[in-house]
């Protein structure tokens, strides 16, 4: 139950520091190769650009966890009762445009997939990279879910706590 809860906590941020570190090592494998060997390799700079693909599109579902993902809060600041609303306005938001992105991802996916296209220095199947889109759209509806479903939970919990005491 400690790994789930840990999971829970941790899991972008995981997949996220993953891929940073895999990207600085790749980086510095070709910087020494290029400057020091003359010779750079052909596949590390296509894989540090798919690697940051994945990393910004988990990337969304962290931000959803955290409610850190950038948002114009002029309205906020001058009005910060409507700072709950304006939350949830654009937490609907993200959920109508991760639903409805998921179709048009789940196309290109599969589209992919069945033309067996791989990218031009490591041969990896393209549907590969283009699924990191459909990835952090589940992952940040998940996120969006959990954080509506621990609200509810913890007005429940308060409602029962004021009417018991």
């Amino acid at each position: 139950m400690k790994v789930l809860r840990w999971l829970d906590k941790h899991f972008e941020e995981c997949i996220m520091f993953a891929n940073l570190w895999i990207i600085v090592c790749l980086s510095t494998i070709q910087i020494i190769m290029r400057y020091l060997f003359k010779n750079s390799l052909s596949w590390p700079e296509e894989m540090n650009r798919y690697l940051f693909i994945w990393f910004a599109y988990i990337g969304l579902s962290y931000a959803v966890r955290y409610s850190c993902h950038t948002r114009i809060d002029i309205f906020e600041t001058l009005v910060p009762k409507l700072k709950k609303g304006l939350s949830v306005v654009c937490d609907l938001g993200l959920l109508f445009f991760s639903v409805y992105m998921i179709g048009p991802g789940w196309t290109v996916v599969s589209q992919l997939h069945a033309s067996n296209q791989t990218s031009s220095a490591m041969g990896l199947p393209m549907y590969v990279v283009y699924f990191s889109l459909l990835a952090g759209l589940v992952l940040m509806l998940f996120r969006l879910a959990q954080k509506y479903i621990l609200l509810l939970l913890a007005a429940r919990k308060h409602k029962k706590e004021v009417s018991d005491g």
